[in-house]
């Protein structure tokens, strides 16, 4: 009973000790101020301004000012939780000191998640510090603007939660740590764009069952708007939250049941 906590506590060890996730962080940070200062530009008959959100939508773009930093560096970071044992050449010794791969594996999951939402709750600090004192200083209100934590926040912890999970996955599939990296880069800003954008226009269907679609339906129906998130116009056509819940447990385990059964059950010397 008291082997999982332990293996958990060792793969939170290992992460902490190394700069990749450091290094994600600061990331998280910078996407997230990007994404509260594109929250307050607002282009009205072509002219931009600079200006307080006072509609729900901007109002849970700011909320959700983490959401660009949630799908791209969230996987990174569940990449990163598994495939620096590869890198550096460790995961032989973890296994020598915990033969059972399904219970090390087991514990990256927790590791990711745990990981995952500390990532997370650095997001929305970012979003109080920067947020809330520009949102004052430009004659916003705080108390509309906390109105809309309810309809985000819990999305968007849940949201870093599944996606480090996600990432786990697609690092237990390919190995290499570069490669995983790209991989996930690649899916979430490359990949699905695409194949939401030929779906859309080739076949007139929505395309929600992809990680990204299935974040924006759990986080308040958030879409992307540069660096941050938005409530965009295509809401309609989401999945309801908990069924983008759902969706990302789904790509969460799945990745990680398939790259158990195919690539982390070989021999690692």
């Amino acid at each position: 009973m008291t082997t999982m906590p332990r293996l958990v506590r060792a793969e939170l060890f290992k992460l902490r000790t190394t700069p990749g996730p450091w290094v994600c962080f600061a990331i998280v940070v910078l996407l997230t101020g990007l994404g509260v200062t594109t929250s307050f530009i607002v282009g009205h008959h072509g002219i931009v301004h600079f200006t307080a959100p006072t509609t729900t939508t901007q109002l849970r773009r700011l909320m959700g000012a983490g959401y660009t930093a949630a799908i791209v560096m969230a996987p990174v970071l569940g990449v990163l939780c598994i495939t620096t044992e590869y890198r550096h050449r460790i995961l032989t010794a973890t296994l020598l000191i915990h033969p059972r791969r399904p219970d090390v594996l087991v514990a990256k999951v927790l590791a990711s998640a745990v990981w995952g939402l500390l990532m997370a709750v650095v997001s929305f600090v970012m979003i109080g510090a920067m947020g809330i004192p520009l949102l004052v200083a430009e004659g916003g209100s705080p108390s509309h603007l906390f109105s809309q934590v309810g309809p985000v926040m819990p999305g968007m912890l849940a949201a870093y939660v599944l996606l480090a999970i996600y990432g786990m996955g697609i690092g237990t599939l390919v190995r290499n740590q570069i490669a995983g990296v790209i991989l996930a880069l690649g899916l979430s800003l490359v990949l699905e764009p695409i194949i939401v954008a030929i779906f859309s226009s080739l076949a007139h269907m929505d395309v929600n069952f992809l990680p990204t679609r299935a974040t924006q339906a759990l986080a308040g129906s958030l879409s992307a708007r540069g660096p941050g998130g938005g409530a965009g116009g295509t809401a309609r056509a989401l999945l309801s939250w908990w069924l983008g819940a759902i969706v990302l447990v789904l790509w969460g385990t799945g990745t990680a049941v398939l790259g158990y059964f195919t690539t982390f059950r070989r021999d690692v010397t």
